[in-house]
């Protein structure tokens, strides 16, 4: 008879993507990744693979966190440049409570040396450009988006720019000029 799993399996890898979030992919050891989950090697192994395969997991699983983010963001308005806003406000908001991203943070540790995270990253990137260029071709069409920049290249921008806003929390650590940057960030869009 097999036997039945002894622990929630969402909750370690939300536990596991915590810990990978805090100290980085290679900072992380096995021995660190089963004395904080609280599981056995063996377990570990059986239930989310080697460090790597878990690792992929926990960012599928922030990247899940995120999607839901900027989606709930968007909706509190029907106004597409304020959805816009909503979204980098959520943002501004998470950087100030999280102070780093593990979207973030892995783009700059593994996405130049490992091929499955940088697609990962890319394809939400791209998800992400895909939403604000919606957002900002619906502003277009309605006339709220006064400027003459390509919708597109704006929505490269806008995603390029939510990194801004954990990098100066995570370098400055003062909240208000982090809202600063998010406002000049959200200013730029009809500039």
């Amino acid at each position: 008879m097999p036997r039945n799993k002894e622990f929630d399996y969402d909750e370690k890898l939300v536990t596991a993507r915590n810990l990978f979030w805090k100290k980085g992919y290679n900072a992380t050891t096995m021995n660190d990744l089963v004395d904080t989950l609280a599981i056995n090697r063996s377990s570990l192994y059986l239930a989310y693979g080697n460090k790597h395969e878990l690792f992929l997991k926990s960012l599928a699983n922030y990247i899940q966190q995120k999607d839901n983010q900027y989606s709930e963001a968007a909706k509190k308005s029907k106004k597409p440049l304020e959805a816009i806003r909503h979204i980098i406000l959520s943002v501004t908001a998470s950087a100030i409570q999280d102070t780093s991203c593990l979207f973030t943070n892995s783009v700059f540790e593994m996405a130049t040396t490992d091929t499955q995270v940088s697609g990962m990253l890319r394809k939400q990137t791209i998800k992400a450009i895909d939403l604000f260029e919606q957002l900002l071709n619906q502003a277009k069409e309605d006339g709220s988006l006064k400027s003459s920049k390509e919708p597109r290249a704006l929505a490269h921008f806008l995603v390029s720019g939510l990194v801004s806003i954990y990098n100066t929390q995570i370098l400055f650590a003062d909240s208000g000029l982090t809202k600063q940057t998010a406002e000049i960030l959200i200013s730029s869009i009809n500039s």
